[in-house]
């Protein structure tokens, strides 16, 4: 079950009043904040990756970026009129079919409290022929790490009503194009389960072959050759929480009236913004702010926006920021000098709104995930060691000065007689399965990090060390069970760990020693086994 969070659901409340305003007045202007709304509310559910739901918000958008002219375009015809209605209607009965009365999203940002909240079962279907051997294997592990599957045939109808998490198609032939009937079977479960997210398995590099199943509604194509340890990382990757701070727009612009046009265009995108109107403060304004993204007048006074530009690139803290220029200079040549020196973008004045907040969300997002890279282990995709040590320190901040918050340390023990025995690629498996088993059942709001090696970080808010021990001899259980694939069969390890909580220890750093020094008597006592810190 895909759940809708009331704010999302007040969101596309909005878009439905401004197209009735806009049906009431035929404006321009109700107009542009209809399309204005339309994208917030697309970007929203991207955040909460509902593809189908994403798909149909982009297709509507499209309709409308068609219409949207000028004042004297407007009223559009009763015809295109009846297409937006339609379209319109389609979205707002998918959203409102899983509306929750409580916020119980898999993405929520808030802690779960209360009950059993970890390793709760998510429902993956998985379409196949009977007895296909992928099948068997896909449920084997997608049950070991804390989903729920279902299996259902090509030619059978869902079982279920309910969006699953996701849906995995398991081809009859592997590495051949996917039939007629199996590409029509994927577009009739879209029809079903726009929510969920579509992975078809086993698709050979022909173009022709991607787009038609694209085309039917298959979000990722995994390619012939992928594992399916590949495909339960994706899958994996779906419940994850993404880091949804504000994006920060820092405008350079001496120009009060377009300084107002385009902080009132960000901020109806859900993007906020700080302003100058001289390029001489930006450094400090910069490292005050923070900014995601810098919009830079061309010609200010004193100097010019590339100028500017130019100085900012002379520190390596601000190398990598975009800088989006922003001028009423249509001379070609003028633009490529400017994003020859230090630019990223060049927007012509009037900006669009849509076009404006479009640009500045995708430099944003694509500077992000070059800042994230830095930020994650390569090899499992969880927080590396800095970046762990970083989160923790925030985590024991919001558990002042009477909350919870209990940390491990993780250790795969004997771990180098693994790889000196059967190699680095099954020691980087064993690694990858404790962190895949670690992902799956822990909250979104968990910290998993990977220290070094084959030492882990764990961090749970609202939980006691009597909490946190129990859940993590549960994993450590399963964890010892769970066959890892060599050359000569399978192999099973076994990990140790040591467990302190606020209020026993009070700071990050006190944390994560008496969490190390309960590993180690762990270890001591014979590895496999979970130690509790006493203060």
């Amino acid at each position: 079950m895909s759940n809708i969070p009331h704010a999302v659901i007040a969101l596309a409340e909005t878009l439905e009043r401004r197209w009735k305003q806009y049906l009431h007045s035929g404006s321009f202007d109700a107009f542009v904040e209809f399309t204005l709304s339309l994208n917030g509310l697309t970007e929203q559910l991207d955040r909460l990756q509902l593809p189908g739901l994403v798909r149909a918000c982009q297709e509507l958008e499209n309709v409308a970026l068609a219409l949207f002219g000028s004042d004297n375009t407007h009223p559009i015809s009763q015809e295109d009129s009846s297409c937006i209605q339609k379209q319109l209607g389609t979205i707002l009965r998918e959203l409102h079919r899983h509306e929750t009365p409580a916020v119980a999203n898999r993405h929520s940002d808030e802690p779960e409290t209360g009950g059993d909240t970890w390793n709760r079962p998510r429902d993956v279907l998985i379409v196949s022929r009977q007895g296909h051997p992928w099948t068997a294997s896909l449920t084997e592990q997608l049950t070991f790490f804390g989903f729920r599957p279902r299996e259902m045939r090509w030619d059978s109808e869902p079982q279920h009503d309910e969006s699953p998490l996701s849906v995995v198609f398991v081809p009859d032939r592997e590495g051949l194009p996917y039939s007629s009937e199996a590409v029509a079977t994927v577009k009739r479960l879209r029809a079903s389960f726009q929510t969920s997210y579509f992975y078809c398995l086993s698709v050979p590099s022909i173009l022709e072959s991607i787009v038609l199943l694209q085309r039917a509604g298959a979000d990722a194509c995994v390619p012939v050759g992928d594992k399916v340890s590949d495909v339960l990382s994706r899958i994996l990757d779906l419940v994850q929480a993404k880091e949804h701070t504000v994006p920060r727009v820092l405008v350079v612009e001496d120009s009060a009236t377009a300084v107002a046009h385009i902080r009132r265009s960000l901020s109806q995108h859900g993007i906020d913004s700080r302003a100058i109107g001289d390029p001489r403060f930006l450094l400090e304004a910069a490292a005050d702010y923070r900014p995601d993204v810098i919009l830079m007048d061309m010609y200010m006074p004193f100097c010019t926006g590339v100028e500017v530009t130019r100085a900012l690139r002379q520190i390596p803290e601000y190398q990598s920021v975009p800088v989006i220029y922003l001028s009423s200079e249509t001379d070609i040549a003028q633009q490529v000098e400017a994003l020859r020196l230090g630019g990223d973008q060049f927007l012509t004045k009037p900006v669009n709104p849509i076009v404006l907040a479009a640009v500045v969300k995708t430099k944003i997002e694509r500077y992000r995930d070059m800042m994230r890279s830095g930020r994650h282990d390569s090899l499992t995709g969880l927080l590396n060691h800095t970046a762990a040590k970083n989160k923790l320190e925030m985590l024991v901040k919001g558990a002042e000065p009477a909350g919870l918050l209990s940390v491990a340390m993780i250790d795969i023990d004997r771990f180098k007689s693994v790889n000196d025995t059967w190699g680095h690629p099954v020691g980087d498996q064993v690694i990858r399965s404790l962190a895949w088993l670690l992902r799956g059942r822990l909250r979104s709001t968990d910290l998993i990090g990977r220290y070094g090696g084959e030492e882990f970080l764990v961090a749970l808010p609202n939980a006691d060390i009597e909490q946190a021990s129990q859940l993590l001899n549960r994993i450590r259980e399963d964890f010892s069970i769970l066959p890892h694939a060599h050359a000569q069969g399978t192999l099973r390890a076994t990990f140790s760990c040591g467990v302190a909580s606020i209020p026993d220890f009070t700071t990050a750093s006190t944390l994560v020693e008496a969490a190390d020094n309960a590993l180690l008597e762990a270890k001591r006592n014979g590895r496999n086994r979970i130690v509790a810190a006493v203060p």
